[in-house]
């Protein structure tokens, strides 16, 4: 629908002309009503209307009055006329001005009806006209960029600058921004055209850069601002939203930033280096000069003794988790990651590497504990993932991941037998002066998960269940005449109070009301 402003001094005119015919049906809506001059211009500053009809005389300034400012201010909005009688040198005045027609008092309905027609058809071709002004528009800064890029300008200097110019590209500073999307099986021409569609929507709005396509990407031509790190994030996120719709996953690596157009080929080179080479960077939003290659974080090693070491891990992955120690597990998935990195094993040889070290090591779990479950379809699909994740360190958290979930069952009973270790030595030496930290040091485990793992199996912290242990015994000997005094000391509390308060705590009654109560 396009949109109509009306501007008229008298209510009941604008109230009559506002319902006089279905605007609808012919391609308009009234969005507002003026009264006068001035607010006609504060109104079409706010609503941007496509049409305005406007009365020529109005107290204060008149209507040919803001039609001269409008026009004086380039607008090209269509306007009609409105009198209250034939006023011909208004009229003549009006036309000068670039109006599209005039309408007595009252309005007649079909003369309104046949210029609305006339304004429709008007305002769709030059719609149709700027779409294809603006589409010659992208395609000739397209032809500009891909040109500069690829070492084919045979413009000289002053030409191309000129052109530059032309195309609205002459900024201070350039940066190329490239966007693979993945995996390449799920992409079609319909996705990338969208995506594509989208971003250019938003840098448009932003006026902070062009889209392009070039080969497999996603280009864009960054603007530079005051906040380069700020409109890198805003693209990061608006290319993660255009891509979820999709189910897509992407890769973003921006290039060097260059100060002059025609070094643009610089910054291409540098992008596309980096996002070809992504999959050993960390795990940066966005890959940049800035991001850490891990190939230049590692030592390089002979390849024949790369095979050696990569058996041999292999095997103290699985001993690892044999013995239940999965933070000695995920340091040697770490390592191995950068054994394969220091012998310049390729991406595709490093994601089948870890797949085999994962096959090799459940293998073995499963001949050791047949209890382990292993569904060959579950397992196949997070085999097939080994292919799927876009970085080094995000394919090692994945596998450290599988390792976990398939040792979780096989950990899970040697930590239950190490509480029940726990708690038969409690019941043992109850009478004892025993702690947690003392405990943990001689299980060699860290204390503090240690006291989670106790509470996680038998459902009380570890001084709760030594307390309780210690009251069910304290009970026994009360129960046997033993003083109170004594029995305190013979389960192990040396302050006779102390032992009082426990007690009560946990049996609601004092150890002397117990002993009368029996």
């Amino acid at each position: 629908m396009y949109s109509v402003l009306i501007v008229d001094d008298e209510l009941a005119i604008r109230q009559g002309l506002a319902t006089l015919i279905d605007w609808s049906l012919y391609g308009f809506q009234v969005v507002d009503t003026a009264a006068n001059a001035i607010e006609a211009k504060q109104k079409y500053e706010q609503y941007s209307p496509d049409l305005m009809i406007i009365d020529i005389r109005m107290p204060g300034k008149n209507g040919l009055e803001l039609i001269e400012e409008l026009r004086a201010e380039g607008s090209d909005i269509h306007i009609i006329i409105l009198s209250g009688y034939a006023d011909f040198s208004y009229a003549k005045r009006a036309l000068t001005l670039g109006t599209d027609g005039y309408l007595l008092k009252p309005v007649d309905e079909d003369e309104l009806q046949g210029y609305l027609v006339k304004l429709f058809e008007d305002l769709e071709e030059r719609i149709s006209s700027r779409q294809k002004n603006a589409e010659v528009l992208e395609w000739s800064k397209e032809r500009l960029i891909h040109s500069v890029l690829l070492d084919m300008n045979q413009q000289d200097q002053s030409d191309l600058e000129q052109e530059v110019i032309e195309a609205g590209l002459h900024w201070k500073s350039y940066e190329v921004v490239l966007i693979r999307l993945t995996p390449p099986e799920l992409i079609d021409n319909g996705h990338t055209a969208g995506i594509k569609e989208r971003l250019g929507k938003q840098l448009e709005e932003t006026n902070s850069g062009f889209i392009f396509s070039i080969d497999s990407y996603i280009g864009v031509l960054i603007k530079p601002t005051y906040q380069m790190e700020l409109s890198r994030k805003t693209l990061y996120q608006n290319v993660a939203e255009a891509v979820q719709v999709h189910g897509l996953q992407f890769i973003i690596a921006v290039g060097d930033r260059v100060d002059s157009f025609n070094k643009l080929s610089t910054s291409y080179t540098t992008a596309l280096m980096r996002i070809k080479d992504h999959f050993f960077y960390d795990e940066s939003q966005i890959i940049s000069s800035e991001s850490k290659n891990l190939k230049g974080m590692v030592p390089k090693t002979l390849h024949s003794e790369v095979e050696n070491a990569l058996d041999s891990i292999s095997d103290r992955i699985y001993l690892a988790i044999d013995i239940g120690n999965l933070d000695l597990m995920d340091s040697l998935i770490h390592e191995t990651g950068q054994i394969m990195v220091s012998a310049e094993f390729s991406e595709m040889a490093i994601r089948t590497r870890f797949s085999r070290i994962v096959a090799y090591v459940l293998t073995k779990l499963s001949n050791q504990y047949p209890k382990i479950e292993m569904n060959q379809s579950i397992l196949g699909e997070q085999m097939q993932r080994f292919y799927e994740h876009t970085s080094l360190p995000v394919l090692q958290r994945y596998v450290t991941q599988i390792l976990h979930y398939y040792a979780r069952d096989l950990i899970h009973d040697d930590m239950e037998q190490l509480i029940q270790k726990m708690t038969d030595l409690i019941h043992r030496n109850y009478f004892e002066n025993l702690k947690l930290e003392v405990l943990a040091d001689v299980f060699n485990y860290n204390s503090a998960y240690l006291g989670k793992l106790f509470k996680n199996i038998t459902g009380d912290s570890f001084n709760t269940y030594l307390d309780k242990v210690r009251m069910n015994k304290a009970k026994e000997k009360l129960d046997m005449g033993v003083k109170i005094h004594q029995a305190a000391k013979e389960v192990g509390f040396c302050d006779v109070d102390y032992f009082r308060e426990k007690f009560k705590k946990y049996e609601g009654i004092s150890p002397s009301v117990y002993r009368k109560n029996k």
